[in-house]
């Protein structure tokens, strides 16, 4: 019972994260989650609480599909010995980053909700999951400005933080995609962008010459 429980759980936050990214916090409530997953509204309340508690586990599994992500894009960069290394550390960051948010488009999509005021009355949602994933990155970046491996006069946590507004713009701002398709059909488009934020992380950290 308690492994059904759980799979029910599973599937109640899967569809509420899409729910929440579409429509934002404001605009989901428990009845839409549970006329879409066909579960009685009185056991999502016994099982979450209330929207809040819903929200904030949906919340807690995209940080940590996220977190995985990037632990294991930057588990070299401590261990990089020349800028080249640094280099192909922070190319691996930004592309996993990217294939993972193209892959998991609700989550980038969370999180614009968040910046356009959405949940306003939740507080301390970017000090315990999103400031973490950029205070991390931040953390191994300024190891690499000690050891001389990047420019260390390179604000770092604006630099991450660039990446991510980038990352997010890409996927849910203007189309590059010719045609009207999605970024998803448009492997081109993709590996431009992609090029584009290789030379961000070298023009910014001077990883390369001229």
């Amino acid at each position: 019972m308690v492994l059904d429980d759980d799979r029910q759980g599973d599937a109640v936050i899967e569809v509420a994260m899409r729910l929440f990214a579409a429509f934002g916090y404001d605009g989901t409530s428990l009845q839409a989650v549970a006329e879409a997953t066909g579960q009685d509204p009185a056991w999502i309340q016994e099982r979450f609480s209330d929207k809040l508690g819903l929200y904030l586990a949906v919340i807690e599994r995209s940080h940590q599909a996220e977190r995985v992500v990037v632990e294991n894009a930057l588990s070299a960069l401590p261990d990089a010995a020349d800028r080249r290394e640094v280099a192909a550390a922070m190319y691996r960051l930004t592309d996993d980053y990217l294939r993972f948010c193209i892959a998991n488009p609700q989550i980038p999509a969370l999180w614009m909700h968040r910046w356009l005021g959405d949940a306003a009355d939740i507080p301390d949602l970017e000090r315990n999951y999103a400031l973490r994933l950029i205070n991390r990155t931040r953390d191994a970046l300024r190891g690499a400005a000690r050891a001389g491996l990047i420019d260390d006069r390179v604000d770092l946590e604006l630099m991450v933080r660039t990446l991510i507004w980038s990352v997010y713009g890409f996927l849910h701002g203007e189309a590059l995609a010719r045609g009207g398709s999605s970024l998803a059909d448009d492997p081109e488009t993709q590996r431009r962008f992609q090029n584009h934020l290789h030379q961000l992380v070298d023009r910014v950290f001077k990883l390369t010459e001229d």
